[in-house]
């Protein structure tokens, strides 16, 4: 079981990087180099720019499943973590 939720965290973990990237292809033109860069650094700052911006570039889809997979990764590394420490 600790298996395929580890699987399933990695999915929402690469998912979360592709909506990442997908968002930043958006800001770069936007916003400019300068804060292309600090989106890269901090992915907190794309995520809410992100939702900020979803309905002008058309990418609320993308929004959803980032914010679905960051869910998924915060409720999956709670799971893992506790099933984990319960096989020591």
């Amino acid at each position: 079981m600790l298996a395929v939720l580890s699987l399933l965290l990695i999915a929402a973990s690469v998912g979360s990087l592709v909506c990442l990237i997908l968002v930043l292809l958006k800001l770069f033109p936007d916003k400019g180099v300068g804060w292309g860069i600090f989106g890269i650094i901090c992915g907190l700052y794309t995520f809410i720019w992100g939702w900020q911006n979803a309905e002008r570039h058309g990418i609320q889809q993308i929004m959803m499943i980032w914010t679905a997979c960051f869910v998924a990764s915060i409720v999956l590394n709670v799971l893992v973590s506790v099933m984990a420490g319960a096989n020591l």
